[in-house]
């Protein structure tokens, strides 16, 4: 650049010195001119280069956020299963109640998927960083970005059904201990655990009234919680779906 400058310089003063007046305003503006062409010239290379490199943050957070939305979708289908599990297991405790027939194995499963109150607890690393760190305004596509900024909310209203539920069994624990022996109800999984000094009275559980109010309030809320989590898996989706469109832009 230095050496250009120089050479314009001297052709400026040579035609002074010449007495070419014309010729020299005419250099000065065609001099100008070819700044200014360089400046704009600089400027867009600037630009493009600012662009190629949000363009290479952009795919950064959206490859991260694809990886955080599929490993929630994955935990999601989790607590999905148990909770069908528990919704399964609602039919076969009032058949139990009903008929006032207790076989153990139906009455230890169907108590002991009753009781399964998974919560869905998501990552949210990926998304909190891109939030703070403004890259998230890099994506420019309006409805993964209100998805995205309501996803922590969307995800907090199913929060209030699981621990309504963990209250509830929390209070309803004396109950089924009353009747019930931990090591009969969970020997499936500890087979090694030792035989109970006292038998579980079955019978006693079926024919309590309050254990009729558990299985209703048990299978009633996990109904809620499926709605809730019905609502935040499809929004899973449709971020993931929206990502994926984004990436291949």
């Amino acid at each position: 650049m230095k050496p250009m400058i120089k050479l314009f310089r001297k052709i400026r003063y040579d035609l002074l010195e010449k007495n070419k007046t014309g010729k020299y305003f005419k250099y000065a503006i065609g001099e100008i001119a070819l700044v200014v062409i360089g400046i704009l010239i600089a400027i867009q290379l600037n630009g493009w280069r600012n662009d190629n490199i949000n363009n290479k943050q952009k795919q950064n957070v959206l490859k991260a956020l694809q990886l955080e939305f599929q490993s929630n979708l994955s935990q999601l289908d989790i607590v999905l299963y148990y909770n069908d599990k528990t919704q399964n297991a609602y039919p076969k405790a009032m058949d139990l109640i009903n008929k006032q027939n207790v076989g153990k194995e139906t009455f230890i499963e169907s108590v002991r998927d009753l009781g399964y109150n998974w919560s869905f607890n998501p990552i949210n690393g990926a998304l909190r960083s891109g939030i703070s760190s403004g890259r998230i305004h890099l994506i420019n596509n309006d409805r993964l970005l209100e998805l995205l900024f309501s996803w922590e909310d969307v995800v907090k209203d199913s929060e209030e059904e699981m621990r309504t539920l963990r209250n509830y069994q929390s209070d309803a624990k004396p109950l089924l201990a009353k009747y019930i022996r931990v090591v009969d109800m969970w020997r499936q999984y500890f087979p090694e655990a030792r035989n109970s000094n006292y038998p579980s009275d079955y019978a006693g559980l079926v024919k309590d009234i309050l254990f009729e109010d558990y299985v209703n309030y048990s299978f009633s809320n996990a109904i809620e919680y499926e709605a809730e989590l019905k609502i935040i898996k499809n929004n899973n989706l449709e971020i993931l779906k929206l990502i994926d469109q984004e990436l291949k832009k």
